[in-house]
């Protein structure tokens, strides 16, 4: 056993409702407005056995770290992983660091939303006892795929990244395993508030002109769109373009941009709209105060992660209903049809709702002007 530090308590996450919630959809939400958030620690062991492919080992047992729930463990297990990671261990090279590393990732954290939300935020609360500039953080080998993992990884100023090679086995000395920090689709506040406040610093710190100006074209209401995406989309997406530009929105595809061009449109961004996907993660990255709307499936159990994410991250969170498209054979990952007499009145309530409040704000500032 390794030496276990307890950095984050047990506490109840208490969720700001959506500003536009009608009494019929409150069964939406109703089991999401409080959520209680397990502690989280840091875990540094010694003899712990990292790979390419497949979980951590260590004294011969696969740690539940590397899996997103204790259900996947029992998953992988009952699919004979652990057979296949022996048969592995016979083909793979061995190494052995003896200076400090850190493990983040899971079986299920590869994906964006996942990347961000639990491995990033399992790197953050490390940070808090630990100087990342000391340690050389490991990654699995499909994790050199995705361009996204490395330019966010830059605000943490990590000692060394490392991608292992697919049939690698490296013999960590003293690795430093922090928990997860909350379960799939939750988040401990104090810790998405840190990696915000890290994100926009780290913004404001390394200027990139390029970056800039494309957040200047797009402005101050955008539109993520998943028309580049597998999953997920609007299949009738032609039909609210319109409504979306006649209420100011610029399209913004991100598939068409990098990573940091992407996320200095999500900050300088006051309203964000897109339907339930990935490209909503970069609500964390909005000024404190912005406006999020969430296009979400009616009929399918939708997970309530960007809800709670809008919270956590102190934004005012709007939602608007779709319907499946080809019902018959939708799923939670399948396509929706947005009415855009439906959309058109949540944009209306979304954007009306800001102006009252600056109405507001400038007659409490004439007032004060007068006196």
């Amino acid at each position: 056993m390794g030496m276990l530090e307890i950095t984050l308590p047990l506490h109840t996450s208490v969720r700001k409702p959506p500003k536009n919630l009608r009494s019929r959809d409150h069964d939406i939400f109703a089991s999401s407005h409080h959520q209680e958030i397990s502690p989280a620690s840091i875990e540094r062991l010694r003899g712990v056995e990292a790979f390419g492919r497949g979980p951590l080992r260590h004294e011969g047992r696969y740690l539940q770290e590397s899996f997103v729930t204790p259900a996947h463990a029992e998953a992988w297990r009952r699919e004979r992983g652990h057979l296949r990671a022996a048969a592995e261990r016979w083909i793979q090279s061995r190494s052995v660091i003896e200076a400090p590393t850190i493990w983040i990732t899971d079986n299920g954290s590869c994906g964006y939303y996942h990347w961000i939300s639990g491995a990033l935020s399992r790197l953050e609360m490390a940070s808090r006892s630990h100087d990342l500039g000391e340690l050389t953080l490991l990654l699995p080998y499909q994790y050199r795929q995705h361009a996204y993992i490395q330019p966010s990884l830059k605000p943490y100023g990590l000692g060394e990244i490392r991608f292992l090679k697919r049939f690698e086995r490296v013999y960590c000395q003293n690795l430093i395993l922090p928990s997860h920090v909350a379960v799939p689709g939750n988040y401990n506040q104090p810790i998405i508030q840190q990696m915000h406040q890290r994100f926009r610093s780290y913004l404001a710190e390394t200027p990139c002109r390029h970056c800039d100006r494309v957040a200047n074209e797009f402005g101050q209401r955008v539109y993520i769109s998943r028309s580049g995406a597998t999953r997920r989309r609007i299949a009738n997406e032609a039909a609210i373009l319109p409504v979306l530009r006649k209420h100011g929105f610029s399209i913004f595809t991100a598939e068409q941009h990098d990573w940091r061009v992407q996320i200095q449109v999500a900050a300088a961004a006051k309203y964000l709209v897109s339907n339930h996907g990935a490209g909503l993660t970069h609500m964390l990255m909005m000024a404190t105060g912005g406006r999020v709307l969430e296009i979400r499936d009616a009929m399918n159990e939708t997970s309530n992660c960007y809800f709670a994410l809008a919270s956590a991250s102190q934004l005012d969170y709007y939602y608007a209903l779709a319907q499946p498209a080809n019902s018959p054979q939708s799923s939670p990952l399948g396509e929706t049809e947005m009415e855009p007499e439906t959309l058109d009145a949540a944009l209306t309530e979304m954007l009306s709702s800001s102006c009252e409040l600056s109405r507001r704000v400038r007659r409490a500032q004439d007032v004060d002007v007068a006196r």
